[in-house]
């Protein structure tokens, strides 16, 4: 449901930013201008969204082109059409069915004698229609594109620092997005990688030291994280893990070794006050 406030109407809140932005992108491709809200430091942290959602804020003058391109329910019901009784349509002449009658006929004949010819006629399928949809900072720098094929979008690329290159990339299944990647270093390679289903984000992998291979490794129920594990370079071995519940930080497994055996374990309240530990010499926790 749309939600009116003094700096316009939020049409909808979407679980991500890529979801917002896709939708958000059909909107400015048809004339409607439109913002998105979000508590992320403009997507460089997308976590932080996941709680309360991102926005998508329209003018109210706006509100009823939006919903129809968004296939939302419509702002209020529109009147009842008006009533036609039965004795109102006018009476029909005999030369009106005279003119039916001929009509009918010459459809029938053409049907039979010429319905070879038309189908030998007819326009073959075209190419798959692509389009692109290019958005500008105020300076004229190129911030965003919208790729779309026949009507759908299917790519978003953004150029978040305007530096000429794009550093992040969207993609699109059925107006869902399904893998989203950052670039954070800005040099031209991805180093986040983000993979959705149904919308929803099921994990996530970081190159933390920029060398091309991802070290971090994160998985998702319903957006909310589960638990993360630091593997360098992609090694099957875990050299730390932190395990999660509802999104809160609950304990952390550390392997010193890198053997496979994590010898440390701590765990947290829910305000990540160390409670627990199998090191005695954790200097967090009182030796008892």
């Amino acid at each position: 449901m749309a939600s009116e406030s003094n700096d316009g109407v939020t049409i909808q809140t979407f679980a991500t930013r890529d979801a917002a932005q896709a939708a958000a992108g059909l909107l400015e491709a048809n004339g409607i201008a439109c913002r998105i809200v979000a508590d992320d430091c403009g997507g460089l942290l997308p976590n932080l969204s996941l709680a309360e959602g991102v926005r998508l804020v329209i003018s109210a003058s706006d509100l009823t082109a939006a919903c129809e391109l968004l296939e939302l329910p419509p702002p209020s019901e529109s009147a009842a059409p008006t009533q036609v009784s039965a004795n109102s349509s006018p009476s029909m002449s005999a030369f009106g069915y005279i003119l039916i009658g001929a009509v009918i006929g010459v459809v029938i004949v053409l049907s039979a004698g010429g319905l070879a010819d038309l189908k030998s006629t007819r326009p073959q399928p075209s190419t798959p229609v692509r389009q692109t949809h290019d958005d500008y900072s105020p300076d004229g720098k190129r911030s965003d594109r919208w790729v779309y094929r026949q009507g759908h979008l299917v790519e978003h690329l953004q150029d978040r620092n305007l530096d000429g290159s794009w550093d992040h990339w969207g993609y699109y299944e059925n107006g869902q997005v399904v893998r989203s990647e950052y670039d954070n270093n800005f040099d031209g390679k991805p180093d986040e990688t983000w993979i959705y289903k149904d919308g929803h984000v099921v994990s996530c992998e970081k190159d933390l030291d920029f060398n091309g291979v991802p070290d971090e490794f994160c998985t998702y129920k319903y957006n909310v994280v589960q638990q993360m594990d630091i593997r360098p370079n992609g090694s099957k071995l875990s050299t730390v893990r932190e395990l999660f519940s509802n999104g809160v930080l609950t304990e952390i497994w550390r392997d010193e070794d890198s053997n496979g055996a994590f010898r440390e374990t701590v765990k947290y309240d829910a305000f990540f006050n160390p409670i627990s530990t199998n090191v005695t010499s954790y200097p967090l926790l009182p030796v008892r």
